[in-house]
């Protein structure tokens, strides 16, 4: 951002296409390095296979790919926040509907960071876990949630490749489709410092995107000003068909936090992804075409804070 000023401050009048210039070639790396979608392919066809059993609670699915997630996170280098880069909770109260859990159940968050310059944080937030089976039916939830999961383990990948500034902190929940569970005990029991996080983003829905991008939480005082570069920059660059906003909603993880420090939710709008809640939400329907280009407007984003 300092090279961005002095070059605005020596040429207004050529400011503009100094900094398009810049960023472009601020990008080129990044872009050289791991900018397609094989990576986040192969973790969502892993997240939705038969043997995940639907990441829910039968058959300790959601366990089954915490550990999955473990192994990822130390192969990408990211360190653990807790021991074993689990945070352990129990459920509240039974439910006998998808996902069908036992009131005391014992699940986990995946829970990680890259250290970096300061302890000022950028935290990243998925679900990970999913409606898991009802009788033999398997809800497989490839969009729902392995596509988010598979971009903040992409952002991490890339994040260990290139250390910046920020710490970058990665929190994969469990317990999402059951009322927010593991992200409200995360946020009463946090394993990091709220006040010192500048920006927590969370991803859910990430297939498709033929629509562009929805921001939750888009309006209020504390995030405006950072859903306003996000803008800027896609009206620059045109990566996503459009950024839209939504005001504040209890409608996925980010929730918990929006008291704590700014927080958003982004999903994809438009299609092609499998069904929604449904056995069709697979693999084979994932859309990663727009995949490329929305990763690399967040990184654009998070090159700019």
């Amino acid at each position: 951002m300092a090279r961005f000023a002095r070059l605005l401050t020596v040429s207004p009048r050529w400011g503009i296409l100094c900094v398009s210039i810049t960023f472009l070639f601020s990008l080129s790396s990044f872009t050289l390095r791991a900018q397609d979608s094989s990576y986040a392919r192969r973790i969502i066809r892993d997240l939705s296979s038969e043997e995940m059993f639907g990441r829910g609670m039968q058959n300790r699915g959601d366990s089954i790919a915490a550990e999955y997630l473990r192994q990822e996170m130390m192969a990408n280098g990211v360190k653990p926040l807790c021991k074993n880069y689990f945070q352990y909770f129990r459920f509240p109260q039974t439910r006998t509907k998808p996902p069908i859990v036992k009131a005391g159940y014992q699940s986990q968050n995946v829970c990680g960071y890259i250290p970096g310059e300061t302890d000022t944080m950028i935290v990243f937030t998925a679900h990970y876990e999913h409606l898991g089976m009802n009788g033999d039916t398997v809800f497989y939830g490839a969009h729902d949630n392995a596509s988010g999961t598979a971009a903040v383990m992409d952002l991490a990948r890339m994040a260990n490749l290139q250390r910046g500034h920020y710490t970058y902190v990665f929190l994969l929940f469990s317990g999402e489709e059951s009322g927010l569970v593991g992200s409200r005990y995360f946020s009463e029991n946090p394993l990091i410092q709220l006040s010192k996080v500048k920006l927590l983003v969370n991803i859910d829905l990430f297939c498709g995107g033929a629509d562009g991008l929805m921001v939750v939480n888009a309006n209020s005082r504390e995030t405006r000003p950072f859903v306003d570069k996000l803008e800027a920059i896609n009206d620059l660059h045109g990566f996503a068909a459009k950024i839209a906003r939504r005001d504040n909603a209890a409608n996925s993880d980010h929730y918990w936090f929006t008291s704590e420090c700014p927080a958003i939710f982004i999903y994809t709008m438009g299609g092609p992804f499998g069904g929604y809640h449904s056995p069709t939400d697979t693999c084979d329907g994932c859309g990663l075409g727009n995949y490329h280009r929305h990763m690399t407007l967040l990184r654009a984003f998070l090159e700019q804070l």
